[in-house]
């Protein structure tokens, strides 16, 4: 991609008033030396300290920095969707305000874009000392439990440095606390992705806000979320909701309706049913048949809305080819 490109830079902060002054002038300095063209977006998510003034004073003096300042603490993940939003350039790169990871890898992160990958994650390598050892096991499980369920294969999911293609972007939406399922969900576009390893310094000032102790919970349980949408974000019309609890309501159903019919038969000779658990189980099961049958109706009307109301598609096409044009 030619040097006229523009370059995207993300930046959650909360509570980073020590660090983020730093970090922007260093973006700012890497771009005389690259030679690039640099849009810096600062998101300031909720900060209780002077993260915003510092922010908005830089927004005053420089044309290419971007403040976008949140009314609450929402999270990193709704932190990087106010980023993306923003951002009009052809790469977007996420940068930890922090800079445990040093500004000269953005240079490394547009060299793997311009290769022709739509996704670049950067693994930092030193990040566990021995006091954190029990940490480290816990988030390499995790990681792992992650992969095998996504197919991804990324060493460091939590790097907060990363590069997308402007068409990643423009169609990734990330809630709750799902940022940390990038990778996987960008897998669901046919993303061509890489990672390469990168030196992990500690922060110099100040604490990162964006981890605690429920945190490992916190993965678990998003874990099925992810599950699901990976399944139905890939593939959505093979897992219509019509299908899946209309056979599951049908096979229910069926079974109640074999009882039933054994009952009557029973019934038909002479025999009392009354007393029977068969009698109430047999029930059971049509009443929860049918319940299920009925909610992959209303599903199927749910995801129909989604779609058209949305305007969203079930495909992502990355070029277009026509005559007399270079795209």
């Amino acid at each position: 991609m030619e040097k006229n490109r523009l370059i995207s830079l993300v930046i959650p902060c909360y509570n980073e008033e020590k660090n983020i002054n730093r970090t922007i002038e260093g973006l700012l300095e890497l771009e005389k030396q690259s030679g690039e063209t640099f849009e810096i977006i600062a998101v300031n998510d909720g900060s209780k300290d002077g993260t915003w003034g510092v922010i908005k004073d830089y927004s005053e003096k420089h044309y290419n920095v971007i403040g976008v300042n949140l009314m609450a603490n929402f999270g990193q993940s709704a932190a990087y969707m106010a980023g993306f939003d923003t951002s009009t350039g052809d790469y977007v790169i996420t940068v930890s305000a922090d800079m445990e990871t040093s500004l000269e890898n953005v240079s490394k992160v547009i060299q793997y874009l311009d290769d022709g990958y739509d996704f670049v994650n950067t693994h930092r390598v030193g990040r566990w000392s021995d006091e954190k050892a029990g940490r480290q096991a816990k988030s390499g499980m995790a990681n792992k439990i992650i992969t095998k369920i996504s197919g991804v294969t990324m060493q460091d999911r939590g790097s907060g440095m990363k590069g997308f293609r402007r068409v990643l972007v423009e169609n990734l939406r990330l809630y709750g606390e799902m940022h940390r399922f990038i990778p996987d969900y960008v897998k669901v576009y046919g993303a061509k992705m890489t990672e390469f390893e990168v030196e992990f310094k500690d922060r110099e000032y100040g604490e990162s806000y964006y981890k605690g102790h429920k945190r490992t919970i916190k993965v678990l349980l998003d874990l099925v979320t992810l599950f699901f949408m990976l399944y139905f974000s890939t593939k959505p019309f093979k897992a219509m909701p019509g299908r899946l609890f209309g056979f599951a309501g049908a096979l229910i159903a069926g079974l109640g309706g074999l009882g039933a019919f054994y009952l009557t038969v029973l019934k038909f000779m002479g025999q009392s049913i009354g007393d029977r658990p068969l009698l109430i189980l047999s029930v059971l099961l049509i009443i929860v048949g049918v319940q299920s049958m009925m909610m992959g109706m209303i599903g199927e009307l749910s995801m129909r809305t989604y779609f058209e109301s949305s305007g969203r598609k079930t495909y992502i096409v990355r070029q277009f080819a026509k005559k007399g044009s270079q795209n």
